[in-house]
């Protein structure tokens, strides 16, 4: 049997249902932008729902591209940026609190960027493990 024949194993259906959550996640936070702007935090004036859907869609597409070099960039780019920017906003709101001015949004009462963070760690943790 062929790779590209094999049904995915449990971590890359779990890979495939984070990237699907952190996708919705990254749609929700662009209405509720779009409905009230300062809910939603900003880096270099741009909303982190917009960054963070780059960063998901990156990693989606790279995640459903066959082995090519075009795979491997979008794959860092979408790892990179997801994580560094929110390794970033999670240690301030960690660090600092309510003193902070950084209104994350909320999503079933946890901050998303608590969440986007552990999500992108996960995938980056599943992505090298579902790789055959």
């Amino acid at each position: 049997m062929d790779n590209a024949e094999l049904p995915l194993n449990f971590a890359g259906k779990l890979f495939f249902i984070f990237l699907a959550t952190g996708i919705f996640m990254s749609f929700a936070l662009v209405a509720e932008f779009h409905t009230n702007p300062f809910r939603v935090p900003t880096f270099a004036d741009i909303p982190l729902c917009y960054i963070y859907g780059n960063a998901y869609l990156a990693i989606a597409l790279a995640a459903l591209l066959k082995k090519s070099f075009l795979r491997s960039l979008l794959s860092i780019a979408g790892f990179v940026v997801g994580i560094s920017v929110s390794a970033y906003f999670f240690l301030i709101c960690w660090k600092f609190g309510r003193n902070a001015d950084l209104y994350s949004a909320e999503i079933f009462g946890i901050k998303t960027v608590y969440t986007d963070f552990f999500l992108f760690l996960a995938l980056l943790v599943l992505a090298r493990l579902k790789k055959p």
